[in-house]
């Protein structure tokens, strides 16, 4: 009996020993850390004295240039590299925020990079000859292929693996939800819908739909589609899967910024048909930890000593035949007044009423999409079930759209410390109450939204964080609502008047870094022309 005892002593001692242990380890996993972060980006206050009516304009100095380009995003940056290679070297571009490259903007800590918005760039299609050359140009370019294709650096193609979609509890490889791992009746529907546009032209002979926008077909029976959401022409087509619609919303959130019930139907398409090819999921990319910051960097080389940071461009005005452009210094708080033979307005096409004093009922068809963009600084890759961690990782009817490894394309990546990307769109329609809704929000409740997303596929991911920044985007990218792309008014804003030359890429509708680039390219011609004539 005495022996019995002992036994059964030691074994609950055991026991608890055992539990004390588990209970450590299930401490350490799930333990609520002291997350610090910040809220950054756009100095709102200062953008927002654009509305303001100035009559105490006392410029403390006066610079004289033969181009101002005003705007410091991926337009106005291609605006100076195309300037400087048409031999035009005399151009100052302005810009607001502290550091050039809008929403390709990045940062990097301790070694780790990590974008503030844009984050990878689909390989070329034949149609987009500028996004090309430009990549050849800078080296980025190996050779051809049998069938003229461009090589890519190993180092640039996406790693595997790519995507992977939390659905049912456990990951999934791809982004399209399947419940058998198989394509259903309803996917091979909507593969059968795509493919049927992807290699489609119109009676003017040209591609229905291209990148840029402006090489697609005019083709009137195509651009009807422009006329209703893609939502629509998918359930007129027979798709009724929640599982496929789901994911056609995806895809537009994430291009678009807006849900796919207040994007068109060729917005939509285009998505697919301009990058994919037969069958695929996603286009083959290529990426940089610091995402298309890469490319930033690549386009402001030649304008490095051309740059002028915190400085908000308020009015810009024609007096005797030239250009006089009014500006604040944000730093220095002062006054400074430009004058300039031509103009290259990089800016969003909804600031024109505040610094041209447009009034056209066409600034009022622009709509922008809200973005929010964090950077979660985790000890190591949270983990889950099904697949390991992927390039983009997106979690299944959730609000945001999931979160990308800053560290997927780095060498070093196998220390255990990482960088993820997360990203929201506020796709409903008002976009205005999105924006409002946006403002008074604060670092700790934005904080709370994010991890109790996560917490979804990653229980324990308050465990790994460290910090979180997050970033705002009031008016991230223009929205492709129906009948902007081809209703004429996009058309309007992009005539050059009398020598400003208007080259942001919400002039595309899509907000793209192709677009960015063959706008800029477009605007520098229009310069040169000019220049050529004067």
């Amino acid at each position: 009996m005495s022996e019995d005892r002992f036994s059964r002593k030691v074994f609950l001692y055991a026991l608890a020993f055992c539990t004390a242990l588990l209970g450590i380890g299930s401490y350490f996993r799930f333990r609520k850390r002291n997350i610090q972060g910040s809220i950054l980006g756009p100095d709102r206050e200062t953008g927002h004295r654009l509305r303001q009516v100035r009559t105490d304009f006392s410029p403390a100095s006066t610079i004289k240039t033969k181009v101002l380009i005003a705007g410091g995003g991926i337009s106005g940056l291609s605006s100076g590299y195309y300037l400087s290679q048409f031999g035009i070297s005399d151009y100052l571009i302005l810009d607001l925020e502290n550091e050039v490259g809008g929403n390709s903007r990045y940062s990097e800590t301790n070694s780790l990079k990590y974008p503030w918005g844009a984050h990878y760039l689909p390989q070329p299609g034949p149609e987009s000859v500028l996004v090309r050359k430009f990549l050849e140009e800078n080296g980025l370019v190996q050779g051809k292929d049998s069938n003229g294709n461009p090589i890519y650096p190993e180092k640039y193609l996406c790693f595997d693996p790519e995507e992977r979609l939390f659905y049912q509890g456990r990951w999934q490889a791809g982004l399209v939800p399947r419940r058998t791992g198989e394509p259903d009746a309803q996917e091979l529907l909507f593969r059968k819908i795509i493919n049927s546009w992807q290699n489609k032209r119109g009676r003017d002979g040209q591609k229905a739909f291209c990148i840029p926008i402006d090489r697609s077909s005019r083709d009137p029976e195509i651009l009807k589609l422009d006329r209703i959401t893609f939502s629509e022409y998918l359930k007129f087509s027979g798709i009724q899967s929640p599982e496929i619609l789901w994911y056609a919303d995806y895809c537009t959130r994430d291009d678009y910024g807006g849900n796919f019930d207040n994007i068109s139907a060729w917005a939509g398409l285009h998505y697919f048909c301009s990058r994919l090819r037969e069958d695929e999921d996603s286009p083959p990319v290529l990426t940089w930890p610091e995402g298309n910051g890469f490319l930033l960097e690549l386009l402001q080389k030649p304008s490095k000593d051309k740059i002028k940071t915190s400085t908000l461009v308020e009015r810009i005005r024609k007096v005797s035949g030239s250009w006089e452009i009014n500006a604040y210094d944000v730093k220095t708080k002062k006054d400074l007044l430009i004058k300039a033979e031509q103009v290259i307005y990089a800016l969003p096409s909804f600031t024109r009423k505040y610094i041209l004093g447009e009034k056209e009922a066409l600034l009022q068809k622009l709509e922008y999409s809200p973005w929010l963009v964090a950077n979660l600084f985790v000890d190591e890759l949270p983990q889950g079930k099904g697949h390991p961690p992927a390039w983009e990782n997106v979690i299944y009817k959730s609000k945001s759209l999931g979160y990308v490894v800053s560290t997927h394309q780095d060498l070093r990546a196998l220390r255990p410390g990482s960088v993820l990307t997360y990203y929201l769109a506020f796709g409903e329609k008002d976009t205005l109450a999105a924006r409002r809704s946006i403002l008074p929000k604060t670092w700790n409740l934005w904080k709370e939204e994010i991890l109790s997303d996560l917490k979804r596929p990653h229980p324990n991911i308050e465990s790994l964080v460290s910090r979180i920044d997050i970033m705002t985007h009031a008016h991230a990218m223009v929205r492709p609502v129906p009948g902007f792309l081809w209703g004429g008014e996009r058309e309007k804003l992009a005539k050059s008047e009398s020598g400003i030359h208007f080259a942001h890429c919400d002039l595309s509708g899509i907000s793209i870094f192709e677009e960015a680039l063959y706008r800029g390219f477009e605007a520098s011609k229009k310069v040169q022309t000019v220049a050529k004539r004067s």
